[in-house]
C-alpha cells in the first residue's frame, strides 16, 4: 500500500508540473472560404483617382444642377467559372442634404452645397451603398472593364469655392 501512495504522489507533482509549463492566454480562430465565383481587382483598380478638373461656381445654381460627367474604370481579371454576373456597390460617408450622394472631404477651404454623384455606364445615377448595374461574365473571362461615371452635382445648400474631393469604397457583388 505504501507503494501506490508514493507513486500517486509523484504523478500528482508531474501533472501540476505540466499545467503551469503548459498554460495559455488565448484562442485565435481563422475562418474563410475559397470560392471560384470571383474575380481579382488589378492592381491600378484599387487606388484609383478620378480627376474632376476645375468647374465653375456658376453651374451650381440649384439642386441637381452640376459639372460634366468624368468617366473612370474599374479592371477586374482571373473571374472564375461560376461568376455569371457582377455589379459594384460604391459606399463612404452619405451627405447630410443629398443622401445618395457621397459627401466631399471636410476642411476649412473646401467647397461646400456640393456632393459627388456616382453613375451607371448609361449614366444613371448609383445611389451611395446600393448595387450598380450588373455586367454579365463569360466563364473563365481573363479581363473585365467596368464604366462608371462621377460628377460634382449641388445638393441644395448655399455653393461656396473650394477644393473639392470625396472618397468611396467599393464592393463586388456577384451573380
Amino acid at each position: 500500500m505504501t507503494r501506490f501512495s508514493v507513486g500517486l504522489s509523484v504523478s500528482a507533482t508531474l501533472l501540476l508540473f505540466t499545467l503551469n509549463t503548459h498554460a495559455y492566454d488565448g484562442t485565435v480562430n481563422i475562418t474563410g472560404r475559397i470560392t471560384d465565383n470571383t474575380c481579382v481587382v488589378s492592381a491600378d483598380s484599387t487606388a484609383l483617382t478620378v480627376d474632376m478638373g476645375n468647374i465653375a461656381k456658376a453651374q451650381f445654381t440649384r439642386a441637381g444642377e452640376g459639372g460634366p460627367y468624368q468617366p473612370f474604370t474599374l479592371h477586374l481579371e482571373r473571374c472564375g467559372d461560376a461568376a455569371k454576373r457582377v455589379s459594384i456597390t460604391f459606399s463612404g460617408i452619405q451627405d447630410t442634404v443629398a443622401p445618395d450622394f457621397l459627401r466631399l472631404d471636410t476642411n476649412t477651404s473646401g467647397a461646400q452645397g456640393v456632393a459627388l454623384a456616382l453613375y451607371n455606364s448609361d449614366q444613371t445615377l448609383i445611389p451611395l451603398n446600393t448595387p450598380s448595374a450588373a455586367t454579365d461574365l463569360v466563364t473563365n473571362q481573363a479581363n473585365v472593364t467596368l464604366s462608371f461615371y462621377a460628377r460634382f452635382l449641388a445638393n441644395g445648400s448655399p455653393v461656396r469655392s473650394g477644393s473639392a474631393t470625396a472618397s468611396t469604397t467599393f464592393t463586388l457583388n456577384y451573380d
